[in-house]
């Protein structure tokens, strides 16, 4: 087995965790070789070439972290971010747009800088009195053309649109400004398929998967097919992440609760086909995510905490026998290095 590189990172305030890890994986099993035990609360990070971006979580202070890779060991740059609750960082040439859950706010940033060049606070609810009482942003993407940048909205049911400027600047885009799914879906974590025509959307709260036909910025976002992700039923669950593999050839999910990875194959006119349900290794499968080579999917079990690695069956789309675990408190966020997202 080759040698892979993987972060981690997860929680802090209710247990002791690791704040975040640099981890390797090969052929004897998974190891962590650097850790940044400074950092609170770290629910999500982002590897973006040398650099190792996450959202932190201090009292009364929510920052974005810029960790140097190369070499390890570098001073930790902190950009503060209004809003609270961050939850989710995606990357855009020079500019970071951070989700906040509980503010409901959106902020894009200058990565070399921190300076702010986007912010807006989602106002609205839906049907849920409970998660939904209000807005909650809970993740952001780039369309695969860049030109604009795709936001769900957990608490108000919608996929928002925003055209991105030169300078990192958001602006609505008046094309069509949000596509809403069902009332109390709670839009969660979405994934464009590498071809960028398709686009697939885990609702949190009512487990379901939404496929959409997408054309561009200039063009509507058409949805054509729902996927069931609940079974089996289990009170409490909720579903959480989802990937493709690089060839876009399997779509996976994760659902919390049952503690499963849903397995889907894709096909070219963008409809999925049930592939396979298999178990996370552990207990709330918050995050995983699957290597550049699509070799090995890892999954971040939140509540057992632990990191599990399974190696992927390319013709079948299986997960199959545990290839290695690590022990890692509230782990919430694994990602391979180089792998896209």
């Amino acid at each position: 087995m080759k040698q892979y590189q993987l972060f981690a990172s997860g929680y802090t305030a209710s247990q002791p965790g690791e704040g975040a890890a640099l981890l390797e994986l090969d052929g004897t099993g998974l190891k962590k070789v650097h850790s940044w035990s400074g950092l609170v609360n770290s629910s999500y990070v982002l590897p973006v070439g040398d650099w190792l971006y996450g959202v932190e979580e201090r009292k009364g202070q929510a920052s974005v972290v810029k960790i140097p890779l190369e070499p390890l060991g570098g001073e930790i740059q902190r950009f503060s971010v209004p809003g609270s609750g961050l939850c989710h960082v995606c990357s855009h040439k020079g500019f970071l747009y951070v989700a906040g859950y509980a503010g409901g706010t959106l902020t894009g940033l200058d990565k070399d800088s921190g300076a702010v060049c986007a912010f807006y606070e989602h106002q609205g609810h839906s049907a849920n009195p409970v998660r939904q009482e209000k807005a909650h942003v809970h993740s952001s993407l780039p369309s695969p053309d860049g030109r604009e940048l795709l936001v769900a909205d957990l608490g108000q049911d919608r996929l928002f649109r925003y055209r991105i400027g030169e300078k990192g600047e958001l602006s609505p885009n008046e094309a069509q400004p949000w596509v809403s799914v069902a009332p109390g879906q709670g839009p969660r974590h979405f994934a464009f398929h590498p071809s960028g025509n398709w686009l697939y959307l885990v609702n949190e709260l009512e487990k379901t998967l939404y496929g959409f036909r997408y054309r561009g910025a200039e063009e509507a976002i058409e949805f054509f097919g729902e996927y069931d992700i609940s079974q089996p039923e289990t009170e409490g669950s909720l579903a959480a992440d989802i990937h493709f593999t690089p060839e876009g050839d399997w779509l996976y999910v994760s659902v919390r609760g049952t503690d499963r990875i849903f397995c889907f194959r894709w096909r070219e006119n963008g409809a999925l086909e049930p592939a396979g349900v298999f178990s996370s290794g552990g207990k709330e499968p918050r995050s995983f995510h699957i290597s550049p080579d699509g070799e090995f999917l890892a999954a971040a079990n939140q509540s057992s905490g632990s990191v599990v690695v399974f190696p992927l069956d390319k013709a079948t789309g299986a997960l199959g026998e545990k290839a290695a675990e690590l022990a890692f408190p509230t782990v919430s966020c694994v990602k391979f290095r180089g792998a896209e997202i």
